[in-house]
């Protein structure tokens, strides 16, 4: 945009834009490339779409898992096949989607290939995945972004007293006390916090 047009209004006007083109705007100036790959801009443009939502869904075909977008617009819902899917995501067999917040995706299953199980944080925005490795034990996994600080947090319960945080700054996964009384035979499910 000409330098003749405050900043503020870029702002405003770059705030509507689809993701699609945010990526190819990111090269337009340092300036503009630091202001959305700011976590302010990130959320506001998460929290605040302009375009209809999707809700991404796996399914077994015949033959293989198959990704379809929902498109949320107020009226008979269309389906629409969505062409992209993280290559990592692809490495799972039988991915299982735990949640999805702030437009984050987060799924888990097991790699074959890489002989181990794996949780993969997904932003099919702008097509990038973070693969964390999860370890062999059976969990209930949880799934959200801190509103405080717009980082991603995996929570993981083991046992009925073993609790876990994986931090996706810190890259790592920290024991936190659960004073829970949980009763003998309880099982947890997985869900969003």
């Amino acid at each position: 945009m000409s330098d003749n047009i405050p900043f503020e209004l870029q702002v405003e006007i770059i705030k509507r834009v689809p993701v699609r083109s945010l990526l190819q705007f990111r090269s337009v100036s340092k300036q503009w490339k630091s202001l959305i790959d700011s976590s302010e801009f990130i959320t506001h443009h998460t929290l605040n779409p302009t375009q209809p939502q999707h809700l991404p869904v796996s399914y077994i075909g015949l033959s293989e898992i198959k990704y379809v977008s929902i498109v949320d617009d107020d009226s008979f819902p269309r389906h629409k096949f969505s062409p992209t899917v993280s290559p990592t995501a692809k490495l799972l067999t039988h991915p299982r989607m735990i949640a999805s917040s702030h437009g984050l995706v987060c799924l888990c299953g097991f790699a074959y290939e890489l002989n181990k199980n794996l949780i993969i944080l997904w932003n099919p925005s702008i097509r990038k995945s973070v693969e964390i490795e999860l370890p062999n034990k059976l969990n209930a996994l949880g799934f959200g972004v801190c509103p405080k600080t717009m980082d991603p947090k995996i929570v993981r319960i083991t046992r009925r007293t073993n609790a876990q945080v994986y931090t996706l700054s810190s890259g790592a996964w920290r024991r936190v006390s659960m004073n829970l009384c949980v009763p003998p035979g309880f099982t947890f499910c997985s869900y969003q916090v």
